[in-house]
C-alpha cells in the first residue's frame, strides 16, 4: 500500500510541470506554428507571469539585513492567475508594436534580448522582486482544504494544472479552427498573398502573439503557485529552448502534438534525473552533460528526418466558393 502511495505521488507532481510546460508549448505553437513568429523570449513571459502571480499572492515582507524584501498584496490564486495573464499580455504588446514589422532574424534577436532584459530586472529590483534570494513561502489555491497535508495539496494543484491545460487547450483549438486560425496559417505561408487579399497582417500577428505571451503568464502563475518559491535563475534561455524542443518534437502546427512533445521531453527528463540513483559514480557526474547531448542529438534528428514532428500537422482543405 506504502508503495502505491508513493507512486500516485509521484505521479501527480509528473503531471504539474507537464502541464505547464504544454501550457507553454500551446502558447509558443500559437506565436511560432500557427503565425510564423520566432519568439525568443518564452522565458520572459514565463517570468513575468509567474513574478506577478507570486507578488499578488504572498504577503509583503519588508526588507532587512539579510533579505531586501518585496511587495505582496495577499490575495487569491484566481485573481493573481489574472494579474499573470494581463501582464505577460501587456509586455508582449509592449515589446511586439515596435518590432512585429521587423525580418524574422532580428525579431527572434529582439525577444530573446527582453528575456536577459527582464531577468536582470527582476534579479536588481530587489525591494519589488526579492532579487537573487526571490520569493518564498508563495500559497497554493487550495492549501486552506488541504489541511496540512502535501500529498493532498499535490493532488489539488494537479486538478487545478490539468485543468487550466484543458481549457487551453480547448481555447486555442477553437480559435485556430476559426477564420481568425485559417488567417494566421496563411500569414505563416505567404505573407504577400495574404496581404493582397485584404487582411491586416499586422494587427493578425499582433493578436497571435499578445495572446500566446497570455497563456505563458498563465503557466508562470501555475508555475509559482506550484513551486512555492521563485528566483531569477530560474528563467534563464534555457527554459526557452527547451519549449521550442517539446514543439519540434510534438509537431509544430499541431496543438495536441505540442502537448504530446512536452509529455515525451519531460518523460525523458524525469525518467533520466532518477536514473543517477543507478548509475556508478563516475558516470552519474557526468550524466547531466550526456543527457543535454543526448537531447540535442534527439532535436537534430528530428529536424532532419521529421521536421513536421511526430505529429504531423493537419492539412485543412475547404470546399470552393461557387457562385451562380
Amino acid at each position: 500500500m506504502t508503495d502505491l502511495y508513493s507512486a500516485v505521488i509521484e505521479f501527480v507532481n509528473f503531471l504539474i510541470p507537464v502541464s505547464i510546460f504544454a501550457i507553454l508549448a500551446l502558447g509558443l505553437n500559437l506565436q511560432w506554428g500557427h503565425t510564423g513568429l520566432f519568439n525568443g523570449g518564452v522565458a520572459a513571459f514565463f517570468g513575468v507571469g509567474a513574478y506577478t502571480a507570486a507578488i499578488l499572492m504572498t504577503t509583503k515582507v519588508y526588507p532587512s539585513s539579510f533579505d531586501p524584501g518585496h511587495w505582496g498584496f495577499s490575495l487569491p490564486f484566481g485573481v493573481a492567475a489574472l494579474g499573470a495573464v494581463f501582464m505577460a499580455a501587456f509586455l508582449g504588446l509592449l515589446i511586439a508594436i515596435p518590432i512585429l514589422r521587423l525580418r524574422a532574424d532580428y525579431f527572434a534577436i529582439a525577444t530573446l534580448a527582453l528575456a536577459e532584459t527582464v531577468r536582470l530586472v527582476i534579479t536588481n529590483a530587489e525591494g519589488v522582486t526579492g532579487g537573487r534570494i526571490g520569493i518564498r513561502e508563495i500559497p497554493r489555491p487550495f492549501d486552506a482544504f488541504a489541511a496540512g497535508r502535501p500529498a493532498l495539496s499535490d493532488g489539488y494543484m494537479a486538478l487545478l494544472a490539468v485543468g487550466l491545460l484543458m481549457i487551453s487547450l480547448l481555447l486555442i483549438e477553437f480559435l485556430t479552427r476559426a477564420p481568425w486560425g485559417r488567417v494566421l496559417r496563411g500569414i505563416r505561408e505567404d505573407e504577400e498573398a495574404t496581404l493582397a487579399l485584404g487582411k491586416n497582417v499586422y494587427k493578425f500577428r499582433l493578436q497571435a502573439f499578445v495572446l500566446g505571451c497570455a497563456f505563458m503568464g498563465l503557466a508562470g502563475a501555475v508555475y509559482a503557485s506550484y513551486n512555492t518559491t521563485l528566483s531569477p535563475d530560474g528563467f534563464d534561455a534555457l527554459v526557452t529552448f527547451t519549449i521550442y524542443v517539446m514543439v519540434i518534437l510534438g509537431g509544430s502546427g499541431n496543438n495536441a502534438g505540442v502537448i504530446l512533445g512536452a509529455l515525451l521531453f519531460y518523460s525523458f527528463d524525469w525518467v533520466s534525473i532518477r536514473l543517477d540513483d543507478y548509475l556508478p559514480d563516475w558516470l552519474a557526474l557526468r550524466f547531466p552533460n550526456i543527457r543535454v547531448m543526448i537531447i540535442g542529438a534527439i532535436l537534430v534528428a528530428f529536424v532532419i528526418y521529421r521536421p513536421e514532428g511526430i505529429l504531423k500537422e493537419r492539412k485543412r482543405t475547404y470546399p470552393p466558393v461557387r457562385t451562380r
